[in-house]
């Protein structure tokens, strides 16, 4: 090797060896094989790569790497968009229980209709809805509901902008990849409790090891909660079941994977506003007891990779997913300034069936070819995603309800069944293909060009007697470019270029005004990266078009909620993050988003106003700080940080908006492994420490606004089998 080869190899060494990668702590010590890093000379480009194995500090919040963008992993420096990591050590301290906690910890999302608290609706850079498609599980789409666990969830990935070019009918705005615990390579375990301040808690186990010596290991992971809710009534409750199975020997590996869930969770329909301004406090809930989401979901997935070369590889997905969903709401119609007067009715969705399955194929390769390596993905996919609602129950309007002086009992959960809002089904199927190449130019240039071919067919239809409104197929071609500039060894440049094409999916219990289309969107986006030995840092400008937005539009005279298309929809902004260590003692964690989006062609009356939901200010910083005390050899971290969100309308017209606010979480932790023969950890986190009454989203109409969390404490053990 040439003595200028072997001292870049060297500072690749030095530069990677400290930075947080996917590898775990103890908690999911082997949820993932140390990397294999690929360092090219800088001289003449050769037909073999020197790969070395290098093991960063699991402990850091940053991570030199990500799948999210390339199927494959892919250093910091050359990936071709922005793309987040809420590492494991994030996961780990922070404790978050809901996608909308780990959004906390990245720039550029803020929170839609959520449905009362029961659903995922993160938006990104301005985009989103509930049913967008936009969370994944280990790659593969999942149905509406709550889609992190943080018992089997190992980090989070988010890719920024258009991520058709892989994941198919998305958004422009980005999606986010929940990459679960793996089966692990050596026997171990743990049990824990955690208790909550606000009365019950959770459990759970995590156990695994290999089988035998013939390739085989697994891990079973459990769960329970039943905790109460954080207002005057309510609960939580859920029941969880992972068992996972890996397979690997010679140049074949194979990972099969199960989750049953059983949920029974609080619907919250939020406060209610009137001329600006809630009409009532968080201290009471305008709802009634029974008022709850419910159901029993099932996950399967599965991959098996084959290398063919040392170059080539590979690999088979598929995955499906079932979700028998019930709710019972009760449901804001109509409030009399002048009485004080809330009237409200009883809904229900009394069984709605989503169920998505997924299948690619997908040939991964790095060669050089003419003096230029080539990081390469070929693949296809299929998807078929599939919602079935049953019988829609909507009583009468009910009066007499004082949300300044609430009295309950008053609403029952019966009602006759509503035909025009019964038996809507909707069913997609998808087919594409896709590829990319990463082509290295030389002298720090990456230039990644790529393409789809996406086919969806829509059928949507409903109500009783049954009438079929759309039956459409549409094809589409999606582009894919983008330029990396890596300037020595810390600084890299990028810029991309990349396009969206999806179908706008009608929610349960909504409708739409005017025709169907389906929607597409397209972004130019630059930025630029810092890496060290510590540290993590990127800023993004980006501008994002897309025509044909679903908008919710308040309500009919029945209670439905209005959905209609807007012309154009625009969102410009600049995203900024810094995560890692800045000593051996101290982890950071800091971003800020600033976000304008806003109607570019509609309506006269909604032409400019800003898109609902959306903060123009987003941003937040954490400091931890770790050691060790003498006592019992005694790990200590401890951390706190901040969070705020700007004000943001809360309806398509901007007739009201929410105000901004700024919350305070904290957490404290201490590891021993002296106490009682095992690795014990005690923790403690704290949410929202000043108690402040906030409000996170609204559903389009000032009768349902969501509340933020009240002060919430949880104190939990862990103890290593």
């Amino acid at each position: 090797m040439h003595l200028h080869g072997r001292l870049l190899l060297l500072a690749g060494i030095s530069m990677l060896g400290s930075n947080a990668v996917h590898a775990q702590t103890k908690r999911s010590e082997d949820a993932q094989e140390p990397h294999s890093v690929t360092v090219p000379q800088t001289q003449t480009p050769r037909k073999t790569m020197e790969r070395i194995r290098v093991h960063a500090d699991p402990r850091s919040y940053a991570s030199d790497r990500s799948s999210v963008g390339d199927k494959t992993p892919t250093t910091y420096l050359q990936q071709t968009q922005t793309a987040n990591v809420v590492t494991h050590q994030v996961i780990e301290d922070m404790s978050p229980q809901t996608m909308e906690d780990v959004a906390k910890y990245v720039p550029g999302i803020s929170i839609g209709n959520n449905f009362g608290g029961t659903q995922d609706d993160l938006m990104k850079r301005g985009f989103g809805a509930v049913d967008d498609g936009s969370i994944l599980r280990d790659g593969i789409r999942m149905p509406i509901g709550r889609n992190f666990q943080l018992a089997t969830t190992d980090r989070v990935e988010v890719l920024k902008g258009p991520a058709s070019l892989f994941y198919g009918m998305q958004e422009p705005g980005g999606v986010i990849n929940v990459i679960t615990k793996r089966p692990r390579q050596t026997w171990g375990g743990e049990i824990g409790t955690t208790w909550s301040s606000l009365g019950g808690g959770y459990g759970h186990f995590d156990v695994g090891g290999p089988v035998s010596k013939s390739g085989f290991s697994f891990r079973l992971i459990g769960h329970y909660k039943n905790e109460n809710y954080w207002r005057n009534f309510g609960s939580n409750k859920e029941t969880l079941l992972a068992p996972s199975l890996r397979y690997a020997k010679g140049r074949f590996e194979g990972n099969v994977s199960y989750e049953w869930g059983k949920y029974d969770n609080t619907l919250d329909r939020g406060a209610v506003f009137s001329n600006g301004h809630p009409v009532s406090g968080p201290e009471h809930r305008l709802d009634e007891v029974w008022a709850a989401s419910f159901g029993q979901r099932h996950l399967l997935a599965a991959t098996a990779q084959y290398r063919l070369a040392d170059h080539d590889r590979v690999r088979v997905s598929g995955g499906w997913n079932h979700d028998n969903y019930h709710d019972r709401q009760a449901d804001p119609s109509a409030y009399n300034a002048v009485s004080g007067i809330l009237t409200r009715r009883y809904r229900s969705n009394t069984g709605t069936i989503r169920a998505n399955s997924y299948s690619s194929i997908d040939y991964i390769s790095d060669h050089t070819l003419w003096g230029m390596k080539h990081d390469l993905v070929i693949g296809a996919d299929y998807e078929n995603r599939r919602q079935d609602q049953g019988a829609f129950i909507d009583g009468p309007r009910m009066g007499g309800f004082y949300p300044s002086a609430p009295l309950y009992g008053g609403l029952q959960p019966v009602g006759p069944v509503n035909n025009s809002n019964s038996d809507w089904r909707q069913t997609i199927n998808s087919a594409s293909g896709y590829l990319k190449d990463n082509i290295h130019l030389g002298h720090g240039l990456i230039l990644a060009p790529g393409l789809r071919y996406q086919w969806f067919h829509i059928n949507y239809g409903g109500q009783r007697p049954y009438v079929q409104t759309t039956d459409s197929s549409y094809t589409k071609p999606l582009p894919f470019v983008a330029l990396v500039y890596q300037i020595g060894q810390h600084v890299s440049l990028y810029g991309d270029y990349s396009q969206s094409f999806t179908p706008n999916q009608i929610s349960t219990g909504s409708v739409l005004a005017g025709g169907y289309k389906p929607t597409q969107g397209r972004q130019f986006e630059a930025g630029a990266r810092f890496q060290n030995r510590f540290l993590t840092s990127d800023i993004a400008i980006y501008n994002i078009h897309k025509k044909n937005v679903q908008q919710t539009a308040g309500l009919d005279e029945n209670g439905n909620t209005i959905q209609r298309l807007a012309g154009l929809v625009g969102s410009k902004g600049l995203e900024w993050s810094v995560t890692g260590r800045i000593s051996r003692h101290w982890n950071i964690l800091g971003n800020y988003a600033y976000t304008y989006a806003r109607i570019l062609r509609d309506t006269p009356e909604d032409k400019g106003k800003i898109v609902a939901n959306v903060a123009k200010h987003t941003g937040g910083g954490y400091l931890t700080y770790q050691t060790t005390l003498p006592y019992l050899h005694t790990d200590m971290r401890i951390g706190a940080g901040a969070r705020y969100v700007s004000r943001r309308p809360g309806d398509l017209n901007n007739t009201f908006y929410m105000p901004g606010y700024a919350t305070v979480d904290a957490f404290a932790s201490w590891k021993t492994g002296h106490l009682l023969g095992h690795q014990t950890s005690l923790q403690v986190n704290a949410v929202n420490i000043a108690n402040k009454a906030y409000f996170t989203s609204s559903a389009g109409t000032p009768l349902r606004v969501s509340w933020g969390q009240g002060r919430t404490v949880h104190v939990g053990v862990d103890v290593s089998l």
